[in-house]
């Protein structure tokens, strides 16, 4: 699986199971969200968070997991012809591409019975369940983590595992522009096809509905009380979870 896990030591758990506050960030650059999932990683560890939902869309990047490097762009290693900032990172996976009209989800949560097999099958299963409402049928690939559709890939997943806490996560193609996928080899894969909700129906709900979808189905696959969304930004995140 594309996942990054550095198990070094227990995150305490108690009976009471509060809800997990989500986020919206709207659309927001890699850096500020790369350096607010370390700090959360370390709060929630820290017991200072039960966890939370990030859900954003991102400005146009490329990104490289620890499988990733110069060979996955198809500039043939030569970054600086790359039409997009390209940006090394911690996650799991090779290269991959996030853009607006992309769903971004990044669970900081404390991986439940330090299973993380099945945390990576729960992320997947809710996007399964919410591309159904979408009338999408996406499966998947043994031995290729995230979501196809007839061979193209509508959803990855990218994880990174630090002190059983999971950050990084998923990102799922709802009107994103595929052809800014020609930039890069989609994980790692020569000739994978990427595709999207619009791609497959002809028409894209608005993110704020799939925002709302998405928090649906992932408290019901992982049996999780979700508090109701806040609307934010990278700055102002840690205040707003009362962590400043």
């Amino acid at each position: 699986m594309d996942a990054q896990a550095t198990p070094t030591s227990s995150v305490g758990t108690g009976t009471a199971r509060p809800p997990i506050p989500v986020l919206d960030l709207g659309v927001a650059p890699y850096g500020p969200l790369l350096e607010l999932q370390q700090t959360l990683r370390t709060r929630v560890a820290q017991g200072a968070l039960p966890g939370v939902l990030l859900l954003l869309e991102h400005e146009p990047i490329i990104t490289l997991g620890s499988r990733g490097g110069p060979a996955d762009l198809t500039g043939v290693g030569a970054s600086s012809v790359c039409p997009l900032p390209v940006l090394k990172t911690e996650r799991g996976g090779a290269a991959t591409l996030h853009a607006p009209g992309q769903l971004v989800s990044y669970p900081i949560l404390p991986i439940p019975g330090r299973d993380l097999r099945a945390f990576v099958a729960g992320l997947e299963q809710t996007l399964i369940d919410l591309l159904v409402a979408y009338d999408v049928q996406a499966t998947r690939r043994a031995h290729a983590p995230g979501l196809y559709v007839r061979g193209a890939k509508i959803a990855s997943v990218g994880l990174r595992c630090q002190r059983w806490v999971s950050s990084h996560g998923t990102s799922l193609n709802v009107s994103v522009d595929l052809g800014l996928f020609d930039a890069i080899i989609s994980c790692g894969e020569i000739g994978l096809r990427q595709t999207s909700v619009l791609d497959q129906t002809g028409r894209a709900p608005p993110m704020g509905e799939v925002k709302r979808d998405y928090a649906a189905a992932f408290s019901r696959v992982f049996g999780r009380t979700l508090g109701p969304a806040l609307v934010s930004t990278p700055e102002r995140a840690l205040a707003d979870l009362g962590l400043s």
